[in-house]
């Protein structure tokens, strides 16, 4: 029998990234490769209920389904903090509370080539002087596969929260003698990290008008994403 799946986000006070969850796990439950798989969403912060309970209260309802596994994927594309410690431990605390279904955390959501490749794809969409801009992690190592990537994809590199920022790396590019820069975002979806993006854009369009910026969309917004997603779900079929 195939495994059930519960995928986890973040969780945030603007609704849209939820929302956007919540419809890719009704897509998923539709989709052709599908076969009846049971789908769930689940916050690790922001929601009514702890993670470790909302994987009991799944747990339980799969039990009574007679399914006697279940998957987690956590929808990250960073291995931060949130992947690395806060999901497994809350894992830990659910298989403390309940025995009947096991339990097994698929790697991050970043980590699968398929998603990968969406990247690649729109990155053709972007001038050829392009950066990706990631919220970016303190631990060591967490920011790695976006390195990783941006030397696949000849970007420049630039973080959120970390050194070097958008609009450093903005400008080094304008004294470069660059004219034409675009921004490949490394998000899931979009959500108020996004909207101050775009409004930093906008302000650094107006401070170098000579220039022309081009932001590019978040990956929860590919039309691709569903088919990639679902194809990884089927590789976790058999996952321990």
């Amino acid at each position: 029998m195939s495994p059930a799946y519960l995928l986890v986000s973040h969780g945030s006070s603007d609704s849209r990234p939820q929302i956007a969850v919540s419809q890719l796990a009704q897509q998923l439950s539709s989709s052709f490769q599908a076969q009846q798989r049971l789908i769930a969403t689940a916050q690790l912060e922001l929601a009514d209920r702890p993670l470790h309970l909302q994987i009991v209260d799944f747990a339980q309802s799969c039990h009574q389904r007679g399914i006697d596994r279940i998957v987690i994927l956590p929808l990250f594309l960073l291995p931060g903090v949130h992947v690395m410690d806060d999901i497994p431990a809350e894992v830990e605390i659910a298989k403390r509370l309940q025995l009947e279904v096991q339990i097994v955390i698929a790697p991050f959501l970043g980590a699968y080539s398929q998603i990968v490749d969406l990247f690649s794809l729109h990155r053709l969409d972007l001038p050829d002087r392009s950066m990706i801009l990631s919220h970016g992690s303190k631990r060591p190592g967490g920011n790695a596969i976006v390195e990783q990537l941006a030397t696949r994809l000849d970007l420049e590199t630039a973080y959120w929260s970390i050194e070097p920022s958008l609009t450093d790396r903005v400008g080094e590019l304008v004294e470069a003698g660059v004219t034409k820069i675009g921004i490949l975002p490394y998000f899931l979806f979009t959500g108020g990290i996004t909207d101050k993006i775009a409004i930093m854009v906008a302000k650094l369009t107006e401070q170098f008008s000579e220039v022309q910026i081009v932001l590019g969309e978040p990956v929860g917004n590919y039309p691709e994403l569903t088919t990639a997603i679902d194809t990884i779900l089927t590789s976790l079929n058999s996952l321990d």
